[in-house]
């Protein structure tokens, strides 16, 4: 099995173009387009106002400190159902706690929109959409080469999509999984020396080294790091460990079917039940799969996250063990994040692909829709099977 230090990659994506696209994302970045698709509309009563915003170029924390300032309220009064990519153009809706009944504030920063506001009774949460939809345009490209991008994309309609973690989840540097394996552990030395080893790291970089020229500890050094940049580690940590359970059901032909023990998820009802061999029998159960209403989960290890059945409990350890034998007491510990279930297959839904010319060159216009949480990333990646830096974010 993989090592730890090698996860931040895809694993390997089934149906992935043979030859390989190639080309290049966000030239522009009307080329990335996301549309956020709404669970439920707002009922123009409550204490949130829910904002539906365009925004181009703008990164999301940038986005939700421009909201609470602009409404004079504290970033944790703003909720959101997912974060957007920063070099894109992206829509999607966001919620300001505002009991005293205000309207929405002039943002003052081109880079943001309002489309419309309305107000309604709960914030948003963190997965309170239906999904997303894509509307990407690769450039330099052979545009005669849309019909391999077209076959990719079938492939992943009628397959599914193996939902991995896209090498953004890991940071610029490739190591926020490392970093967050050294943060459960205490090794505090380790941190200071990675954090400040390429130089590139900004104001956590001048923190810790700040810190350190005081004569503080290890630790303390540590300590100067925003809460949820650590979380985001730790975040790190289960997303890497995931990948590395889903590439072995990829090598295994089983990551888009029920085993006997998966911890099944229905993305129907958002709720998950423990496979029998009776439900493997079962021709509803077998009709939902084979339409992509259900898929096995993999682990994001924590000290609450519902174990699957025996058997599949063994394998998930197992996989997690070889990649790094001491991680999981870490992670499943008092002291370890709260933990969660993940499919390991997403659908792919409404595919579309053409090709095309502009005053900016040829290109290859790729369009599809997503659940919560599912990374564009992978299914670019099979489609066009360049490296990961070529994928993900722009500095």
């Amino acid at each position: 099995m993989s090592e730890l230090s090698s996860l931040a990659m895809f694993p390997p994506v089934p149906g992935a173009a043979s030859p390989p696209l190639g080309g290049v994302l966000r030239v522009r970045c009307e080329d990335f387009i996301v549309h956020e698709l709404p669970m439920y509309e707002p009922d123009d009563a409550g204490e949130h106002l829910y904002l539906r915003l365009r925004k181009q170029d703008c990164p999301h924390d940038e986005l939700i400190n421009l909201i609470a300032r602009a409404h004079g309220v504290h970033r944790r009064a703003v909720g959101f159902a997912g974060m957007k990519d920063a070099r894109a153009v992206t829509e999607q809706t966001l919620s300001v706690h505002l009991p005293d009944g205000s309207g929405a504030q002039p943002l003052q920063d081109d880079r943001v929109q309002l489309v419309w506001s309305a107000r309604h009774r709960n914030k948003l949460r963190r997965g309170h959409l239906a999904g997303n939809r894509f509307v990407i345009r690769i450039r330099e490209v052979d545009p005669l080469r849309v019909t391999s991008a077209w076959r990719s994309l079938q492939s992943m309609a009628e397959d599914g999509v193996p939902n991995a973690f896209g090498p953004q989840r890991f940071g610029r540097q490739g190591d926020n999984h490392l970093l967050g394996r050294d943060l459960l552990a205490g090794h505090w030395d380790a941190i200071v020396t990675r954090l400040a080893a390429d130089g590139r790291r900004g104001r956590i970089e001048a923190n810790v080294r700040a810190a350190a020229a005081k004569g503080g500890t290890p630790e303390s050094c540590v300590a100067t790091v925003p809460a949820r940049i650590r979380r985001l580690w730790v975040d790190s940590l289960q997303s890497a460990i995931f990948n590395a359970v889903l590439a072995a059901r990829i090598e295994e032909g089983t990551w888009n079917r029920l085993q006997v023990d998966d911890l099944a998820h229905s993305f129907q009802t958002r709720r998950t039940f423990v496979v029998s061999s009776g439900d493997l029998e079962d021709p509803d159960t077998c009709r939902r799969m084979e339409a992509h209403e259900l898929s096995a989960t993999g682990p994001m290890w924590g000290r609450s996250m519902r174990s699957a059945g025996d058997s599949m409990a063994e394998f998930e350890r197992a996989i997690t063990g070889s990649v790094d034998g001491g991680i999981l007491d870490h992670l499943t510990s008092d002291d370890g994040p709260p933990g969660a279930r993940r499919p390991l297959m997403v659908p792919l839904d409404h595919p579309q692909c053409e090709s095309g010319m502009d005053e900016h060159g040829p290109y290859v216009l790729v369009a599809f829709e997503l659940p919560p949480g599912a990374y564009a990333t992978t299914v670019l990646h099979a489609i066009m099977g360049i490296s990961e830096d070529s994928i993900t974010d722009a500095p």
